[in-house]
């Protein structure tokens, strides 16, 4: 009997870095399950982590162990997301929703979403990032409540040749070096062994999705404002809220950190406590 095609449209993948979390970890953890549970979830983990902690409010959940290297710092975790291996890991699935645990989604959507064909949505950006100087949008990124399109994100890392140079400064030993290793890295992107990217200097996953991505793949189809709002909120979610006809998304990021006074109510209608 062959496999139904809806299992395989979407994997929500959490990522778990510490046997320690927080009670607000766990509530994100917990409502993740609550909500998109008709879903295929994956939580990844570094070999060897102590789960007791979730196992508490979540019994029976799928892991996914990989080498502790690639969640060990904010900079491997991001190199992690612009690898062919992270892909690889789901690539029986056509999308994939990252849900960090400082994430809560309040409706199940995915199929919805995943219906648009978008390449990648997120919540949307505000000029000044984690601090607005206005209520200007730059663009559309925010990946710790993320969907995108494994092909696309798969092809895109594989295809691009990153230069460094144009996006920050590095010494000239090292745009030396990068320049007489352009012939192998050519070969290598190629063979499907793009390195160009996981060499650089750290940035942020969502900031090259968002804006490096689209610059070299016009085709690269990131979701408009307008369904970026109505999708995910992360800075100011009161003035979000407004703009989306006091309607909330599907979820959110970092609603611990941006205004909680204003995400309190709406976590505790489904019963939590803090």
């Amino acid at each position: 009997m062959s496999k139904i095609r809806f299992n395989l449209v979407c994997v929500v993948v959490i990522p778990v870095h510490s046997d320690s979390p927080s009670n607000l970890e766990l509530i994100s953890f917990k409502q993740c399950f609550d909500i998109l549970k008709k879903h295929a979830i994956k939580v990844m983990v570094p070999k060897g982590l102590n789960l007791e902690a979730y196992i508490k409010v979540v019994p029976n959940f799928e892991v996914v162990e990989i080498e502790p290297i690639w969640q060990s710092s904010l900079f491997m975790y991001n190199k992690l997301k612009l690898s062919s291996f992270f892909y690889d890991l789901f690539k029986e699935f056509d999308y994939l929703l990252t849900y960090e645990l400082d994430a809560f989604v309040f409706k199940d959507e995915l199929d919805f979403w995943c219906d648009k064909n978008y390449d990648y949505i997120g919540a949307p950006w505000f000029f000044g990032y984690s601090e607005p100087l206005s209520n200007d949008f730059i663009g559309v990124g925010n990946s710790g409540f993320s969907l995108r399109k494994i092909s696309s994100m798969k092809n895109a890392i594989q295809k691009i040749y990153f230069k460094e140079h144009e996006y920050f400064r590095i010494s000239k030993k090292k745009r030396f070096l990068n320049t007489i290793r352009m012939p192998l890295d050519y070969f290598n992107m190629w063979r499907n062994k793009n390195n160009t990217i996981q060499i650089a200097r750290h940035f942020n996953e969502d900031w090259f999705v968002s804006f490096v991505i689209p610059k070299h793949k016009v085709d690269f189809n990131i979701a408009p404002l307008d369904d970026a709002i109505k999708f995910s909120f992360e800075v100011k979610p009161d003035y979000l809220f407004d703009i989306n006809n006091q309607m909330l998304p599907m979820g959110c990021h970092a609603w611990e950190k941006y205004n909680f006074e204003f995400w309190k109510p709406h976590i505790l209608n489904f019963g939590y406590e803090f």
